[in-house]
């Protein structure tokens, strides 16, 4: 049995998507950061760090960091479904995972946090228009990639759109403009519009 750590308002529910794609039996463990669950000792044995999202399962694997966890679980459970059996297209599938990590997650996650978890009166507008500086290359560039494609790696769905969509799709929490890319809008609403994105989506937060 899988148990994946964390909340509904956490990176856990990108784990929840590749779950759900894979269709694996699972089971979700709240850990409250608000009422300090993330330091007692019973997850502070799976996750020494304190943090959210962390999974074990029956083959001895005790691991955190939501991306890392996905490639895990597509490389286990998901080979020719979430991961190719292609090594060039492995690569692919680890290249655009690191890509999503380290270099959109953090400007756009800046973005989200001032114009949706701040009230408009504390917003920061230079740290917003330094982060969409930063981003906008990127969306830019993977709009680029898609040309003509229907998915990232390959002819199908795999893990490499699923971590590039769960971050992606928080621009549409700040109103970001996708008529300038089109390539990446029409991608963008194939991936969220999944069933297994639909399902996690649905659920209880």
């Amino acid at each position: 049995m899988i148990t994946l750590y964390g909340s509904m308002t956490s990176r856990a529910t990108r784990n929840l998507w590749a779950l759900e794609e894979l269709g694996l039996p699972y089971e979700m463990k709240k850990v409250n950061l608000a009422d300090g669950s993330h330091k007692k000792p019973e997850f502070t044995a799976v996750n020494p760090a304190a943090k959210i999202p962390a999974l074990t399962d029956d083959g001895g694997v005790s691991m955190s960091e939501s991306f890392a966890i996905n490639l895990y679980l597509a490389q286990r459970y998901g080979v020719g479904k979430l991961w190719p059996t292609d090594p060039a297209q492995q690569a692919a599938c680890l290249q655009w995972s690191m890509w999503a990590a380290t270099e959109v997650e953090m400007p756009i996650v800046a973005v989200v946090v001032e114009k949706v978890f701040k009230p408009a009166d504390k917003r920061d507008d230079t740290v917003i228009a330094r982060n969409i500086e930063r981003f906008t290359p990127e969306v830019a560039y993977i709009d680029r990639m898609l040309a003509g494609k229907d998915y990232l790696v390959g002819n199908s769905f795999t893990i490499a759109d699923l971590n590039a969509a769960c971050i992606l799709n928080s621009l549409t929490r700040v109103g970001f403009d996708f008529a300038p890319y089109p390539n990446l809008a029409r991608w963008l609403k194939a991936c969220t519009s999944r069933p297994a994105n639909q399902k996690v989506q649905a659920m209880p937060r």
